[in-house]
């Protein structure tokens, strides 16, 4: 038996109890929590938590960028998941709940990454790492009365043998059509910019096929055939891959991802990607510069390819989802041009770009902050949308200004009309028109500071 059906045997006898479970929105640039009426990407770290929950526990689970928040309703107890700016919102909800006596758990990326003693002052209860194995023991304990300060798994879960999440609790009317899956965790990679490597200690785990088949199915009975993989990187075993891919063909699916560009190289992957129903993917370009590359471990892009690549996909029939920072060591007040030029002759459907932030735990801050150009230590304000450090060939006001000037410019209308126009031919009806919707809900965005792509 398995540690969660041991810790689950064990606390089935126990009274019922009301379990929420909260994903916290992200914080605008001016610290208020993001709202929208529909969402289009929705992570699945409740749903999951939620699989490996017993059945005699209540559980409810909120998105708050689409939901009200409950804080009036009676809890037993409350977790919090945590990443970016919504770890802040984390703590700012877990205040409230703890103002009513009611005990709250967070855990996530991001509070598993900072200095626990941050969290601890908000919440009863840190959950560091991969929280699926731990997550009876944590309510086993708050049954008993003897709830732990931290708890930190041994080693991470058996990807193998983790249920399928609950989407039946997700409030899928808001959800708009694309339903979340995972395939894959981690990353192998060493950017040293990146939270989720820092997580995951740079392990990459593959769960195994039968099993996402299973989860497709799943989704598929909810009404979509619209699926997000929210791997953080799901082409890197090209064995693993293939074997996934042609069991996909027959599901029928219409699905997209992230990956790096180096799947632009493998033409027999393209083909059979598409195949299988992928139509488009996030990719970290991150820099057009050589030497940002260099500083932030990256050395494996190459911007003189990025060009090639970007129309290789297009000809297989997958379009791309740039990211890219600005304000590297590398960049000045000439690469705002550069970056808008880029992405307008190479019909990018849907560019997102951040100001360089430093996330706590990982080694670029700790770099940063040993050579004092932290700026601020108002984790309210680490949203990609604001300068928390102090950059090498700019200023803060410039670095910022020229940041939202280069945003707003690349979603005037007439330029997302162009930059979409390639983009179209061949295409699923229902994904183009979902990435009209995204323009637009951009522009609306960044007319309001609010940084694209965080919800």
């Amino acid at each position: 038996m398995t540690l969660v059906g041991r810790n689950i045997a064990q606390i089935a006898m126990v009274n019922d109890l009301r379990l929420l479970l909260i994903i916290p929105s992200a914080l605008d640039s001016h610290g208020n929590p993001v709202r929208l009426k529909k969402l289009l990407l929705p992570s699945i770290t409740m749903p999951m938590l939620a699989a490996v929950t017993p059945d005699f526990v209540t559980t409810r689970i909120v998105y708050e960028t689409i939901e009200e928040i409950p804080f009036d309703e009676k809890w037993d107890l409350v977790g919090i998941t945590g990443m970016g700016s919504g770890s802040v919102r984390a703590w700012q909800i877990a205040d409230k709940f703890k103002n009513k006596g009611i005990k709250v758990v967070i855990g996530g990326v991001g509070p598993s990454l900072f200095d626990p003693e941050i969290t601890l002052l908000h919440a009863d209860a840190l959950v560091i790492g991969e929280a699926e194995d731990i997550w009876p023991q944590v309510l086993e304990d708050f049954k008993n009365g003897s709830l732990k300060r931290i708890y930190k798994p041994e080693k991470p879960p058996d990807i193998n043998t983790l249920p399928t999440p609950r989407y039946d609790l997700m409030n899928l009317k808001k959800m708009g059509f694309i339903r979340s899956i995972q395939a894959t965790r981690g990353c192998p990679y060493s950017c040293i910019f990146c939270s989720v490597a820092s997580f995951s200690n740079r392990v990459y785990r593959k769960r195994p096929v039968d099993k996402v088949i299973q989860d497709v199915r799943v989704v598929k009975k909810t009404g979509s055939r619209y699926v997000v993989f929210i791997d953080d990187n799901f082409f890197v075993d090209s064995g693993y891959n293939k074997e996934l891919l042609q069991a996909l063909i027959p599901e029928k699916i219409i699905w997209i991802s992230s990956s790096t560009i180096h799947i632009a190289d493998h033409s027999d992957m393209l083909d059979l990607a598409h195949k299988s129903g992928c139509r488009l993917l996030s990719i970290g370009i991150e820099t057009l510069e050589s030497n940002n590359l260099k500083e932030i471990n990256k050395t494996w892009n190459h911007p003189e390819e990025y060009s090639v690549a970007i129309e290789k996909l297009r000809k297989y029939g997958i379009m791309i989802s740039t990211s890219m920072m600005v304000g590297l060591d590398g960049d000045d007040i000439h690469s705002f041009n550069q970056v808008y030029s880029f992405l307008m002759e190479n019909y990018v459907p849907i560019p997102r770009i951040q100001i360089f932030t430093p996330i706590p735990g990982t080694e670029v801050y700790n770099s940063l902050e040993n050579e004092k150009r932290i700026i601020t230590y108002d984790y309210s304000k680490y949203t990609a949308g604001n300068v928390v450090f102090q950059p090498k060939n700019m200023d803060p006001g410039e670095l910022l200004n020229g940041y939202w000037e280069l945003y707003s410019k690349l979603f005037r209308t007439k330029n997302i009309l162009l930059r979409m126009s390639k983009n179209i031919k061949g295409q699923d009806p229902l994904i183009v028109a979902g990435l009209f919707v995204t323009n637009y809900n951009y522009q609306r965005f960044i007319r309001n500071r609010v940084v694209p792509g965080i919800t």
